[in-house]
């Protein structure tokens, strides 16, 4: 075998990626396979691992797989302006989602908040914000009168789309 061609044990190595990886992303058409030569191995490219680093890369900047082909397709092309809006469309949808975590976070620090000056004969403000009915009923009957008055953030409550 020539000192320039990967088996696919040292192509997912020097790529970073398991060898399910690689034949995942052959599946799905994002790496081609080379035919096998002999002794019935398939020698991969160092192309190969530059395209592998690509796909991990654009992973780890939140692309999906399907974005990936995408964008693959697009360097063929050379399209800057699809790339670019594709690229906007992704930061986009990351901001909503971290925004989504945060108001998540903000969430669960009033439920923390309002389990530490909950009494301790009372249920969990916690468990029984998580057993609301999110249509506006309870799962729970067993709520004491005065709970709602000593920490507002155990009825079920909704911040930033999330139920609290």
């Amino acid at each position: 075998m020539p000192t320039h061609a990967f088996t696919i044990r040292k192509l997912a190595d020097a790529a970073g990626v398991g060898v399910e990886a690689v034949r995942y992303y052959q599946g799905r058409g994002l790496l081609p396979e080379p035919p096998r030569v002999a002794g019935g191995f398939r020698e991969y490219s160092a192309d190969d691992v530059q395209r592998l680093r690509f796909i991990k890369r654009a992973q780890e900047l939140g692309f999906s797989l399907d974005d990936v082909a995408e964008l693959l397709s697009l360097s063929a092309e050379r399209d800057q302006v699809r790339v670019r809006e594709l690229t906007r469309r992704r930061a986009a949808e990351i901001r909503e989602r971290i925004s989504r975590l945060d108001a998540m976070a903000s969430a669960l620090e009033s439920l923390a908040d309002c389990c530490a000056c909950a009494p301790k004969s009372q249920s969990c403000p916690i468990i029984a914000a998580l057993a609301a009915d999110p249509a506006g009923g309870t799962a729970r009957t067993s709520r004491a009168p005065s709970e709602g008055a000593r920490c507002q953030a155990a009825s079920p409550a909704r911040r930033g789309g999330v139920l609290i």
